[in-house]
């Protein structure tokens, strides 16, 4: 019974990294709500940041200041030792490739 339940386990959790969203989380910054949020995590770089600055124009990519992660629950640049992850997220819209 306790190997079922840890292959059940494996597998679940095998699902579940099978479905996260993967790609850098670059905004496409087409709707106002995007530009009201702003600012979104570089999922692939946590020193990272996409600022959406005008509708439909592509996101900017900013740093955070040396020694600084960028923390999507606060919106911000934090001290790395304040630092935590956080399970990347879609933005509401994708750049057009």
């Amino acid at each position: 019974m306790k190997l079922q339940l840890t292959i059940c386990l494996v597998l679940l959790a095998a699902c579940s990294l099978a479905n996260a969203y993967n790609s850098d989380g670059q905004p496409g910054c087409k709707t106002q709500e995007e530009l009201d949020i702003a600012i979104f995590r570089d999922n692939w770089d946590p020193t990272s940041y996409w600022k959406c600055e005008a509708l439909n124009e592509p996101a900017s990519k900013m740093r955070c200041p040396d020694e600084m992660g960028y923390l999507d629950s606060l919106k911000d640049c934090v001290n790395w030792d304040d630092w935590k992850w956080e399970k990347p997220a879609a933005p509401l819209s994708e750049v057009d490739e």
